[in-house]
Order: structure tokens, then sequence, then C-alpha cells
């Protein structure tokens, strides 16, 4: 998908996925995980390499969410 509401397979890898989460790859391929959050500047350390924003919350080890792919 180019743009839009897509459904992305995701994993807690970096935390569980909570709406409004910016989601970048994991390395588990295929899946997506929450972008790490530098807790000094409250910023995300992947700007620029992200997929999209979690539209649905993700909290078990894997799971099929909606992403608003923007880019």
């Amino acid at each position: 998908a180019l743009a839009g509401r897509v459904p992305v397979k995701v994993t807690n890898e970096n935390g569980a996925i909570k709406i409004d989460d910016y989601l970048t790859s994991s390395s588990k391929p295929g899946y997506a995980m929450k972008c790490p959050i530098d807790t000094k500047q409250q910023k995300t350390k992947c700007f620029g390499a992200t997929i999209g924003k979690a539209l649905e919350p993700c909290n078990s080890s894997e799971c099929r969410i909606l992403v608003l792919v923007s880019r």
C-alpha cells in the first residue's frame, strides 16, 4: 500500500503498542514494532524510518492491527 489504512502484522519487541504509536520494521521479517522513545527528549528514535501510526492497540506478543500509512 502507498497510503491509507492498512492491516499490518506487529510484534511487541519494544513493548505493547498503543494507539498513535509510531511503528518501524522489527527484527522479525514481515513484522513491525513500536518505535523506541528517547525518555530525555520524549521523541521517537526512528524519525524518518517509520511505517506509520498505529490505529489499534496490541497487548499480546503478535497481532494484526490497522496502521495509517502516510509515506
